[in-house]
């Protein structure tokens, strides 16, 4: 209910604040609208009014219904990641607001124990005023604390870009190894096949002697002398071999 009331006091607001301000937009730009510091103050009001609200309803459990809502449930998120570094509310005041035609900014800025930061409430115009868009909150850091979280951010960059490198490698590595094992293991268990035996030395021709008449004679006698008989007549040496001799 609280949601619903407080963004009927903002359709309401804006609509008095167009009425307001229709007799001085004729000397404003084409595309703005000039709004007196009262109409300020009350678009200032409301948006403090609202955040309020929202920091209530994450306190008790309320804001669960409306996650589901485009605008509001992101405006929820925004706010309750934020309070993280917001810390305690201090005071909530407000910095700018500004209109056209077609489109409206209300920035209000809350002071937080640890840190200020910035509510932002983005608007359009519609045949009924405007309409809300979008709620974000964006925490004010201090220089110091952006260029730690800027070294912090390369740090984690260049950490992850290396472990994945370094990963990439070992996966490589061992890539290579289990694929070059298995190859030597396929090798060993093709079977090698043995060298042929060396054929054994053919034997030695025989030699036909036949044709050496002087030699076949001599060997003839010898055959007759060792067997006791007075002439070669009888046998007939056909062939001769020599003799192998271990």
């Amino acid at each position: 209910m609280k949601k619903w009331l407080i963004t009927t006091l903002l359709v309401i607001t804006c609509v008095f604040g167009l009425a307001a301000c229709g007799s001085s937009a004729g000397s404003a730009a084409p595309s703005e609208v000039e709004l007196t510091e009262e109409q300020r103050q009350q678009w200032y009001d409301s948006a403090s009014q609202f955040v309020m609200s929202m920091h209530e309803a994450l306190q008790n459990g309320q804001a669960e219904a409306q996650m589901d809502d485009p605008v509001y449930g992101p405006a929820f998120t925004s706010w309750q990641n934020a309070l993280v570094d917001i810390g305690e509310i201090q005071n909530i005041e407000g910095k700018s607001c500004s209109f056209t035609k077609k489109e409206g900014t209300v920035v209000v800025r809350v002071k937080g124990s640890k840190h200020d930061a910035e509510v932002v409430f983005t608007m359009e115009s519609s045949d009924n005023g405007y309409a809300v868009t979008g709620i974000t909150t964006n925490v004010e850091y201090s220089m110091k604390e952006k260029i730690q979280q800027a070294g912090m951010n390369t740090l984690l960059g260049m950490g992850t870009t290396f472990a994945v490198l370094i990963t990439l490698a070992l996966v490589i590595a061992l890539f290579g190894k289990v694929v070059g094992g298995a190859s030597n293991r396929s090798v060993k268990k093709t079977a090698v096949p043995a060298p042929a035996a060396a054929p054994a030395p053919a034997a030695a021709e025989e030699e036909d002697l036949a044709d050496d008449l002087e030699l076949v004679a001599v060997i003839a006698a010898a055959v007759a002398a060792f067997e006791g008989r007075q002439s070669t007549d009888g046998f007939v040496v056909r062939s001769i071999r020599k003799a192998r001799r271990k």
